[in-house]
């Protein structure tokens, strides 16, 4: 009686067995040598780790490193120097910027304070021309001609007057007088000495008409300093023109 059962080895060895000597057989895998290879595992899990090396980054399968400390602080401090340099740079950059608009605000008042006080130092001299080219008062023969000689020298005043008025960042508005802050200006000053002066030409003439004397009242700013000690603190040239319009009876 033939014994129909064989070896399970027998079976898949032999001729009529369903695997061949390269197909995988039930539980592994033959390679071409015909090495018996070991299953894959699932994705990730520890069957695709090599022998010897551990599962995990840690050491530990499945389990991711823990940061180190001293890394996070270096991080942390590396950011904030970063940043407290990137402060610093503005901070800096705003100072810059802030000193240059003030050393070109400077430049440009400075400019500027010179182009007027060249520009009033020649209405000083261009005054003094057109004075020069007119009889004195006090060298005329009596009041009426003496009047009339006021009014002329007060005609070649006003157009200094003018001038120093579009001066009047030099030359007019209020002092910053601690004792007095009613003290007259530069151009307010001129004004006051030519308005004596129109007032004393006119006493004149009525000294011609009715015989009452006439005197020349030399003018005060509010303070009552006499304009004449404030308009000889500028160029020489209105300084002198300021002392002869001073002493109209000379």
């Amino acid at each position: 009686m033939t014994d129909d059962a064989t070896t399970p080895a027998a079976d898949d060895a032999g001729p009529g067995s369903r695997y061949g000597p390269g197909d995988p057989d039930r539980t592994g895998s033959v390679s071409s040598a015909g090495r018996t290879e070991r299953p894959a595992g699932p994705a990730g899990g520890a069957g695709d780790v090599p022998p010897g090396e551990p599962a995990g980054t840690d050491g530990s399968a499945g389990q991711p490193r823990e940061p180190d400390p001293a890394a996070r602080r270096r991080r942390r401090l590396t950011i904030a120097a970063i940043a407290g340099a990137a402060v610093v740079v503005l901070l800096v950059c705003g100072c810059l910027g802030a000193f240059a608009a003030g050393l070109g605000r400077f430049a440009r008042e400075s400019d500027r304070e010179r182009t007027v006080q060249a520009r009033g130092e020649s209405a000083c001299r261009e005054l003094e021309k057109r004075l020069n080219r007119l009889i004195p008062p006090g060298a005329t023969g009596g009041p009426g001609e003496r009047a009339a000689a006021i009014r002329d020298e007060n005609a070649a005043v006003r157009p200094f007057l003018s001038e120093i008025e579009r001066l009047r960042g030099w030359w007019g508005g209020r002092d910053d007088d601690p004792d007095d802050g009613e003290r007259d200006g530069r151009g307010e000053s001129w004004q006051r000495l030519v308005d004596a002066r129109a007032s004393y030409a006119d006493a004149l003439d009525r000294q011609v008409t009715n015989g009452e004397p006439a005197f020349f009242i030399a003018p005060r700013d509010p303070a009552g300093r006499p304009v004449l000690d404030r308009l000889q603190h500028g160029p020489e040239e209105c300084a002198a023109a300021a002392r002869r319009l001073a002493a109209p009876d000379l």
